[in-house]
């Protein structure tokens, strides 16, 4: 089959070639990460070769991305914001563990089974679903820097740490 010549796709991919490497540094000084701030710039041009309504004719190409660009990551700042108030409702138990450390026995007793009923959860998962727990949850590393070492996209990175989290706020819900 052939193809049929569409002028949009002649003018998009001029407009990226353009346009990426100065969207990127943008969105960098936004979010202060720059694999975020590749993702965000992706993220606006699939959004505009998917809605085809950019005036190919328009001379201020630019302020319409740093525009888009500015709104993309007040949006991807919020939920981040949005992830971090749930992250610290959802696991207050790890962050007690650090302030009851060591205050006497019976509290040492109660951190030996919450430790040992973290530990029996994530026994039940696969070795890769602990990992990427792991990665997330303890050593702080984003979505996508998982999805990226362990080849899985970042939607079932989220699914598998959600799942988890909800299995340990089941069976810790009587020591919070």
């Amino acid at each position: 089959m052939e193809k049929v010549y569409d002028p949009f796709d002649t003018f998009f991919e001029e407009m990226y070639n353009n346009n990426y490497t100065y969207l990127v540094k943008y969105l960098f000084l936004l979010v202060h990460d720059f694999n975020v701030a590749e993702d965000l710039a992706h993220d606006i041009f699939f959004r505009i070769y998917k809605s085809r309504t950019m005036d190919m004719t328009a001379g201020k190409i630019r302020n319409y991305l740093r525009v888009s660009a500015k709104n993309i990551a007040i949006d991807h700042l919020r939920k981040i914001s949005r992830e971090e108030a749930k992250n610290k409702k959802i696991i207050p138990e790890i962050k007690k563990l650090d302030e009851i450390l060591y205050l006497n026995l019976e509290n040492s007793i109660i951190e030996g089974e919450v430790l040992t009923t973290v530990h029996d959860v994530l026994e039940h998962y696969p070795e890769k679903n602990r990992k990427i727990f792991i990665s997330r949850i303890f050593e702080y590393k984003s979505r996508k820097q998982v999805s990226e070492e362990e080849e899985i996209s970042s939607h079932n990175v989220m699914k598998i740490e959600n799942e988890i989290l909800h299995q340990l706020r089941q069976k810790l819900k009587d020591y919070l």
